[in-house]
């Protein structure tokens, strides 16, 4: 018997070849992770699915009888976390471009090639790992709220964030009851969450806990220990660090952390991260004003991450640098929110300018400014949303790095933070110019071999449309646009061509030849011909 591998996964493909070949592509790039099953019709799909189960399905939209889409709903109606990737048709792009934000993981043009299909699956293993290590984390969680800190060490944590510690003597006392305390000079990394719904206090503990265990994993010796508290409305955890590039890393990871908890749990959790270290003594007075920070934010689904924004120092004043910033952030936040509507629209030209407004500010900006980190990350959050969205992170990686674009620490000045945006930007416009470009070409190449194979029959736009797989409008857009001259046009000259052809090389009558270039009206079609020629196809048969 075979060794188990760690995920399971469903092809469906009503063409066997393709549903065959993508089973063995699978299998092949994917031996010791994918247990592989195909078939060729959705409803036979849909049994073998809940008999096995998979963790992911990679499935045509278009199939008889039922489509990629409809077959998608039944299928999370058994399993509602199944990740479902569609390969996708030249005619189908619009009608999957609106279902795949309900339904699908991901979208594949089938004219795309096995590199791209087989990079997708890849980026969803990546995703089925982590998955696997929240749930595990989950979990092992749930065995730990059993054994977790006595409830004086909770209470002790509790009594600290309310403030009710006045004396010296208190202090003591309630320090002797926490697990591992750092000494009271030291400082810690504060990190709050909060969930949108209610759910309950086992559920609570089990959350406190996996976000432990993910943290450490994370960074391991990095941390010295983690203190947890569930407190009023809040989850609290402060990490004993003193990794200066910590709170940076901080906010990556706990849009990953976030991630998962809505995927594996269906939760959505706020994150507020205080942009200073705090002390035992300063925790309340620092939980106080990131919480205060969160509300005042009004935190939503687009914002759901906080970097608190720190109270300014008369030095700070006096330099002006963070005080430039706190004017500056709310209409930067705004623009951005513009600039990813630019580049989700391919308007290169705007969405550049705008950019090139931020780097001027991102370069201007002190190395540690945590305003600077987060314009930064906001920026790369746009930028790495539109790489995976057009699936050209293959391409990308063979001109510039992309690790680089969530490790800001790699740079030494945020001035080569800037021109890294600049080069990754120019590359993603250049790939994105390409693309368009090469499907331009392959659009007019099949139109005009298909006009070329039909000039006889009837080849209006909607004819045409259909054959080729694309909006009439459309294609006569991108037509016009990459030929410099109209489908009407190229046909005619085509035609009259063809017809000059016959009228001086065959025997054919002139009706014939009517027909025969597609006119089956004779008068239109001398009509037609003196007007290109200047002369009747008689007259040009005469001077042979």
């Amino acid at each position: 018997m075979g060794e188990k591998k760690k995920y399971t996964l469903l092809v469906v493909d009503d063409e066997p070849i393709i549903s065959d070949g993508l089973k063995s592509l699978f299998e092949e790039e994917f031996p010791d992770i994918f247990q592989v099953y195909n078939c060729y019709h959705p409803k036979k799909a849909l049994e073998l699915f809940k008999f096995r189960l998979p963790d992911v399905v990679v499935s045509d939209v278009k199939m008889p009888k039922m489509t990629g889409i409809e077959m998608a709903e039944e299928m999370r109606k058994v399993k509602p976390d199944i990740h479902v990737l569609f390969l996708s048709g030249y005619d189908e792009f619009d009608y999957v471009y609106s279902a795949i934000k309900q339904d699908a993981d991901d979208y594949i043009l089938k004219t795309e090639g096995d590199a791209t299909i087989v990079e997708a699956m890849r980026k969803m293993v990546e995703l089925l790992d982590s998955e696997t290590l929240f749930m595990e984390e989950f979990k092992s969680a749930q065995t730990k709220v059993t054994y977790m800190a006595p409830a004086f060490k909770q209470q002790a944590l509790i009594h600290i964030l309310d403030g009710s510690v006045s004396t010296e003597a208190e202090f003591k006392d309630t320090m002797a009851e926490l697990e591992n305390p750092l000494p009271e000079q030291k400082k810690m990394l504060l990190l709050v969450g909060t969930l949108k719904e209610k759910v309950t206090h086992m559920t609570q503990e089990n959350i406190l806990e996996t976000v432990v265990g993910l943290l450490q994993k994370a960074y391991g010796d990095k941390i010295a220990y983690i203190h947890k508290v569930i407190y009023r409305k809040s989850f609290v955890w402060l990490l004993e660090s003193e990794e200066e590039e910590l709170p940076a890393l901080l906010f990556v990871t706990a849009l990953d952390i976030q991630k998962m908890i809505q995927l594996r749990l269906g939760l959505l959790m706020y994150f507020g991260i205080a942009r200073e270290s705090v002390s035992w003594k300063g925790l309340s007075a620092g939980y106080g004003s990131l919480w205060t920070e969160m509300q005042r934010q009004a935190i939503n689904e687009e914002n759901s991450i906080i970097l608190e924004r720190r109270e300014l120092s008369i030095s700070d004043s006096f330099n002006g640098e963070e005080s430039d910033f706190e004017q500056m952030l709310a209409p930067i936040t705004e623009k951005l929110r513009v600039m990813e509507e630019f580049l989700m629209g391919e308007n290169f030209p705007a969405f550049m300018e705008d950019t090139e407004d931020i780097l001027k500010i991102l370069e201007k900006s002190k190395r540690h400014s945590m305003y600077a980190l987060e314009i930064y990350y906001s920026l790369g959050n746009i930028l790495i949303t539109f790489i995976n969205k057009k699936n050209i992170r293959p391409r990308l990686a063979s001109r510039i790095q992309l690790m680089e674009l969530f490790d800001p620490g790699s740079f030494v000045t945020w001035e080569q933070a800037a021109a890294y945006i600049r080069r990754l930007t120019d590359a993603i416009r250049d790939i994105c110019m390409e693309t368009q470009q090469n499907t331009m070409m392959s659009i007019t190449e099949r139109t005009k071999s298909y006009c070329l194979s039909h000039l006889s029959e009837d080849l209006s736009l909607t004819v045409i449309g259909q054959a080729i797989g694309f909006n009439p409008v459309y294609l006569s857009r991108i037509f016009k646009q990459f030929e410099g001259t109209s489908i009407r046009e190229y046909i005619e000259n085509c035609r009259m061509d063809m017809a000059m052809r016959l009228i001086q090389n065959s025997r054919m009558k002139i009706y014939e030849v009517s027909e025969k270039c597609g006119y089956q009206n004779t008068a239109y079609f001398i009509k037609i011909f003196k007007a290109h020629f200047g002369m009747t196809p008689q007259e040009c048969r005469d001077m042979r």
